[in-house]
């Protein structure tokens, strides 16, 4: 089994490569996804809650406030990781085990540098965007503020740190030509 793992900054394209990969009828992994689903859970809601009381208007959780609010400190953002990590992790390893028997799975994970989890993958794909398409593409997302943005931004490791990748594919020009650049991968992946 081969295992990809997908990542890159905000706004660089990871969930449209996702897709890509989806509708080529690959088994595929989002950690984003996975965390929309387990800040749904009560647990989870209640460990958040110890923490960060002020995210929670009228007793919801308010995911922009939460945002803000990690990303406004390290320390913020790392008391959160730990509340929800461990359910992502268990949630990628059910994936692992449910599609051991694939030939390739391909994981989307913002922070495979950040954690330095570089070796639990065969390949890295590298999502990479200018930083005018990046602005322009994070600006339009709901809820999105510069001040959030930049401190998304602060939070990640630069694409220059991420010259261990072994793909680096520059989704700065129109979706067809970055389809075509990541089928041009999986060729390599599965040679």
């Amino acid at each position: 089994m081969i295992i990809v793992g997908l990542t890159g900054l905000i706004g660089s394209g990871k969930t449209f490569a996702l897709n890509h990969f989806k509708s080529k009828k690959i088994k595929t992994f989002s950690a984003d996804e996975e965390v929309k689903k387990i800040l749904k859970l009560n647990y989870i809601k209640k460990k958040i809650y110890k923490k960060f009381p002020d995210v929670f208007i009228n007793k919801k959780l308010n995911k922009n406030l939460l945002a803000t609010r990690a990303f406004s400190q390290k320390k913020n953002l790392r008391i959160l990781e730990k509340i929800l990590h461990p359910a992502v992790n268990k949630n990628k390893k059910n994936f692992l085990e449910k599609n051991k028997n694939k030939k390739i799975l391909i994981l989307e994970v913002p922070i495979i540098f950040e954690k330095k989890s570089e070796k639990n993958y065969n390949f890295i794909i590298l999502m990479n965007v200018n930083k005018k398409v990046q602005k322009k593409r994070v600006m339009i997302r709901k809820n999105m503020t510069i001040k959030l943005f930049k401190n998304i931004l602060k939070n990640q490791i630069s694409n220059k740190k991420k010259k261990i990748a072994d793909f680096i594919v520059d989704n700065s020009g129109p979706k067809v030509k970055t389809r075509k650049i990541l089928n041009k991968v999986l060729e390599e992946i599965l040679k």
